[in-house]
């Protein structure tokens, strides 16, 4: 039985599904879009975790629907930054992070020879014993990928890190100590904050992010820009 009664207006609100065949739950979430579409001109934005999950999902949809169309499939980096932008504006927010993943591998290119030396940095100098280019361009890759994925879920533990803290912090905001073989991260961390001027510093997603939350609560509801 079907009927032609309009879809009352979606709230926002927050929706986990769980399941052990990724297929079940894209057609789940496809029914739902379609159940609660957006206007004729936005594109649905779905967020994945790789690439490659971006191209599967896109040929997904299209075996379902006949055609993949309006949809944004991005990286949850890219869309953060899209939404600092939206909120803060683009006077504000440049059009790329001092410290998007490829720049920052150009950094840490540079400064990994300089900290070898440095006490904490035994596990990464013996990864470069070797004085290998090639290989250091490789770890420079690896550390990027590592501290772009903290911009984006862990901007908690980078903000202590950057005040001099070699500390974990959990949601509960207890602090455990960094396992003494990891505390070159905060370490690197710290020189990579160190290199940037002022107004870079504050460009930061950990910055940009606290900017964005307390625009957002600042705002009146119907004010806020943000994502429909």
């Amino acid at each position: 039985m079907t009927t032609d009664r309009p879809v009352p207006p979606l709230p926002p609100g927050f929706i986990a599904l769980h399941g052990n065949r990724i297929e079940t739950l894209l057609d789940t979430v496809a029914g739902w879009l379609a159940q609660h579409p957006l206007a004729p001109l936005e594109s649905e934005v779905i967020l994945v975790q790789s690439n490659g999950m971006a191209e599967w999902v896109k040929m997904a949809i299209a075996r379902r629907a006949g055609v993949c169309a309006a949809a944004a499939v991005q990286l949850p980096a890219r869309f953060q930054w899209q939404t600092y932008r939206q909120v803060l504006g683009r006077a504000q927010v440049p059009a790329r992070s001092p410290l998007d993943k490829t720049a920052l591998a150009w950094r840490l290119m540079r400064l990994l020879p300089e900290v070898l030396a440095e006490p904490g940095f035994a596990p990464v100098a013996g990864y470069l014993a070797e004085d290998d280019p090639g290989r250091r361009f490789q770890l420079a890759l690896r550390i990027a990928d590592l501290y772009d994925q903290y911009q984006v879920h862990r901007p908690d533990w980078l903000d202590t890190w950057g005040e001099g803290h070699e500390v974990l912090v959990d949601a509960g905001r207890f602090e455990t100590p960094l396992p003494e073989d990891q505390r070159w991260q905060a370490r690197l961390w710290q020189r990579v904050l160190d290199e940037l001027e002022p107004q870079q510093r504050a460009l930061t997603r950990p910055q940009l992010h606290d900017r964005v939350l307390a625009a957002l609560e600042a705002a009146a509801e119907d004010a806020a820009p943000r994502p429909a």
